[in-house]
């Protein structure tokens, strides 16, 4: 009989989802390798927010200091109609800080990944340019074919390959003749109703002036029918903005379409005469942004078990995408892999050369602990999005009465989404606060 194999864990996907899950089991003391078929950090995405909750979490993997360090906290919103009127503001960031002792913040992806990326102490486990092409299970574990031709023997696969998985897409060709359901689960669990134009620029003058476009910490919303704008003044001296359109027809993956530069540059000249904030429109901050594009807005949760009944469990976007608008994409990735990496480690704890049975249980009670929070995300994304686009009547009235709703009410919402979030459970939870 064959020697028990050490455990190590295959993550396929450097993202924030991998990243994440990477520094999370090198604190566990947990053999892992990354696999990323790009390199990275690329130049894709524009930003990302990070809430009270993951800022919790990340000063528990000990980046948060450097993250502070390169930031604000977010402090207010101002929301303005159609016609350029300021209807709204409100101070909710702050509030909501006070409450927590933690900001929330909104940084580069790109700066994010580097800093997961540069904060591992043993980079000679993350391998670039590196993605899988198939993999075999058997008793006592599994072996992934990658791209380049070479065999790597592992325990478990984690898919953070985003939402075009390859992971996902294998499991669904695995079960495409047995259970042509389970199949369509995989291949189009996900819809497109909305596209959204993005960009980084710089937090320039105006009115000939030297000020800022937007004071630092600073959100507007921009609000039109079907459309809808966000600038933000995040890191510093930088504006993080979006243009979200909805599309003629919605689509479901595969289908949903793959944006180029040149289907950027037409909508921007279709629609960006649009004012993005008071002063500015969004053809000013395209032609002054140092990297923009457009991506389809998919959104929805992956019916189904999230594992393959056997050594293979998907996280992140590969299960659930949500929309821009509410900022919870790259949070409830964070947030997956914690309790995935909870349930590993009191697996591993019990038993350091675990059963498929025993793993396939412990990927269970992480989906079952995920799965709500991954719907009610979704749910509440979903809703912001429309209703900043203002798409029925219903919710062009609720944006006419949303100056009434009381902030004290808005804040105890925001907190209640924010409670349920778990932490790392094998590491010390630090004081709330900036370092």
């Amino acid at each position: 009989m064959a020697d028990p194999e050490s455990f190590k864990v295959i993550i396929a996907g450097g993202g924030i989802a991998g990243l994440t899950l990477a520094h999370a089991l090198e604190k566990a003391g947990v053999d892992f390798l990354l696999l990323e078929k790009r390199e990275i950090a690329p130049q894709t995405g524009a930003s990302i927010i990070i809430q009270c909750h993951t800022a919790r979490i990340l000063e528990q993997l000990g980046i948060w200091k450097e993250i502070c360090a390169a930031t604000f906290s977010l402090t207010g919103r101002l929301h303005f109609d159609e016609r350029g009127n300021l209807f709204h503001s409100s101070p909710i960031f702050e509030h909501v800080e006070k409450a927590t002792g933690r900001p929330i913040v909104l940084i580069e992806r790109r700066f994010c990944l580097d800093t997961l990326y540069n904060g591992l102490k043993d980079k000679s486990r993350i391998l670039t340019n590196t993605g899988v092409a198939s993999f075999w299970e058997d008793e006592h574990g599994l072996t992934v074919l990658t791209d380049r031709g070479d065999s790597i023997r592992g325990s478990i696969l984690v898919a953070a390959d985003g939402v075009h998985s390859t992971i996902r897409g294998l499991l669904a060709s695995a079960v495409s003749n047995t259970d042509p359901e389970r199949c369509q689960y995989l291949t189009k669990g996900f819809t497109s109703g909305y596209r959204a134009v993005f960009g980084t620029s710089a937090n320039g003058t105006r009115d000939g002036l030297t000020r800022p476009l937007l004071p630092e910490g600073i959100v507007h919303h921009a609000y039109y029918r079907n459309i809808s704008g966000i600038t933000a003044a995040g890191a510093k001296g930088l504006l993080f903005w979006f243009l979200f359109i909805k599309e003629e027809k919605s689509s479901t993956t595969s289908d949903c379409p793959r944006y180029t530069e040149t289907d950027a540059i037409a909508t921007i000249e279709k629609y960006g005469n649009l004012s993005a904030c008071p002063g500015y429109t969004f053809r000013d901050l395209w032609e002054a942004r140092s990297h923009g594009g457009m991506v389809s807005m998919e959104e929805g949760v992956i019916q189904g078990p999230w594992n393959n009944g056997g050594r293979v469990v998907l996280v992140g976007d590969s299960i659930c995408k949500t929309t821009i608008n509410s900022g919870f994409g790259g949070n409830l990735a964070i947030e997956g892999v914690c309790n995935l990496v909870n349930g590993l480690v009191s697996l591993l704890q019990r038993n350091q050369t675990p059963s498929t049975k025993d793993i396939v249980a412990t990927f269970d009670r992480y989906e079952q602990v995920q799965r709500p929070r991954a719907d009610v995300s979704v749910k509440i994304s979903h809703s912001t999005t429309r209703y900043e686009s203002m798409d029925s009547l219903w919710l062009r009235f609720l944006r006419w009465l949303s100056p009434w709703i009381p902030l004290s009410y808005q804040v105890k919402s925001f907190l209640s989404y924010m409670d349920p979030a778990p932490i790392l459970q094998f590491l010390p939870d630090s004081e709330p606060g900036r370092p």
